[in-house]
């Protein structure tokens, strides 16, 4: 089954780009079940790929928000992206060491699992400085 059913309009912050990234990682899941499928370790090494330019370009656009709205909880929020830093590239390196294709979907999915986990307790609380973010460019 498709993770995009578990999007849900109450996890978005109500920035665009943040919210397209968030969804772009539900699709992933899907990606992953049709590289298992499928058996193709081309479809694993884009998803790799994704996850390496996800958690430093999206990472780097939440910091930004963060930091611009002085947002309580900044370290603690950059502390968890660093962690997620070191496990994708954990992940590439069982990889390229050919480490058995069921050892790296395992380490997909924990990460995959774990950002999940981290939009819908970490990143909700964003939501307040990106409506007031908007209320200022409105009025």
């Amino acid at each position: 089954k498709s993770v995009m059913q578990s999007w849900t309009p109450n996890l978005e912050t109500g920035d665009p780009d943040i919210d397209n990234h968030h969804q772009e990682l539900f699709q992933l899941t899907a990606m992953l079940d049709d590289a298992i499928r499928s058996q193709s370790v081309e479809k694993l090494d884009s998803i790799i790929s994704f996850l390496e330019h996800y958690v430093i370009e999206h990472f780097c656009e939440e910091e930004t928000l963060m930091e611009t709205h002085r947002y309580a909880f900044y370290d603690h929020h950059k502390a968890e992206h660093e962690v997620f830093k070191a496990h994708v590239s954990e992940l590439r390196k069982i990889y390229l060491e050919g480490i058995s294709l069921t050892h790296v979907i395992f380490a997909i999915r924990k990460i995959l699992d774990k950002l999940v986990y981290h939009i819908r307790t970490v990143d909700i609380g964003i939501v307040g400085i990106v409506n007031s973010e908007h209320h200022e460019k409105s009025s």
